[in-house]
């Protein structure tokens, strides 16, 4: 892939101007695939196994990501996980692969080896997430473009199809419903076009993937994903992880990036392909001891 330009950087896991792409390092990607006993891989949904689109309802994963995400989860040495702001119900249905690790909510529900869970925290906020949902649906209603997108446990209220001189108006909204009514058990964050509901609960992606790391004690951990919430997975495996983020943002703790949702599919593809053969090359090294 010698044909991808060449970015100035390193991998330190610090938010840095140059984030390097992940094309131009794959030597070091390589060498610390030989060294691994097995992968826990974690990927983000909306933006890295699907495009990101202008309705939140129409993403659907790759056909080429669900190849690879079956050839992961059917690998010993590997362990693949999808970590997603959207519900875990949802998140299944999208995916549809059994064995799959799925935790959804941001961390928030976490379905693995196939037990559902759900932070207590977020539990207890979910009847105040869907009181300000019920009143940002009445008062946005006249917005044309606007999605108030209930999840149980969170929500997310989108306006990537609202014309750019509402935005302003629908962030307030949001944020003087949460402050009426949210009684401090209800954070707002910033998304991608879009705000986050979320319980006040010190959870995220990051310690939902260190909680699957406890799993598969000593595999290397892989994470790819695009959008801010990702930062707190990229946080939580480094220094000894491989994270690459997804788009032109250099401002990420990753140490590697990719230009879009289609390189990512290519480089999970390169996992797949070179990645599991190392892996399979310790195999048998262990078998032939």
């Amino acid at each position: 892939m010698s044909e991808h330009d060449s970015t100035v950087g390193t991998a330190s896991g610090e938010p840095s101007a140059e984030t390097p792409l992940v094309w131009d390092h794959l030597a070091e990607v390589r060498g610390r695939l030989r060294q691994a006993e097995g992968l826990l891989f974690g990927t983000d949904f909306d933006g890295t196994l699907s495009p990101i689109e202008e309705n939140p309802e129409a993403p659907e994963p790759t056909a080429e990501n669900l190849r690879s995400l079956r050839t992961l989860q059917d690998h010993p040495q590997v362990r693949p996980a999808v970590i997603s702001g959207r519900g875990l119900a949802d998140l299944r249905e999208r995916v549809g692969i059994e064995g799959v690790d799925y935790i959804g909510n941001h961390g928030l529900e976490l379905g693995i080896d196939g037990q559902r869970e759900t932070h207590a925290d977020a539990a207890s906020a979910e009847p105040k997430i869907a009181e300000i949902c019920g009143t940002l649906g009445r008062q946005l209603d006249d917005i044309e473009g606007t999605v108030v997108e209930n999840k149980g446990v969170t929500a997310t209220i989108h306006y990537r199809m609202v014309d750019r001189e509402q935005v302003e108006t629908v962030r307030e909204h949001v944020f003087e419903a949460v402050d009426e009514l949210g009684d401090g058990e209800v954070e707002i964050h910033d998304g991608k076009e879009s705000l986050e509901l979320r319980p006040a609960a010190d959870w995220d992606k990051g310690s939902a993937i260190a909680q699957l790391q406890e799993h598969v004690d000593g595999w290397q951990p892989v994470y790819i994903g695009d959008d801010t919430t990702d930062e707190a997975a990229f946080e939580a495996i480094t220094p000894n992880g491989i994270t690459v983020h997804v788009g032109d943002n250099h401002e990420t703790a990753a140490d590697y990036r990719v230009r879009s949702s289609a390189e990512a599919e290519v480089f999970i593809r390169w996992l797949v392909t070179d990645g599991l053969a190392l892996l399979e090359t310790v195999d048998d090294n262990v078998s032939a001891t």
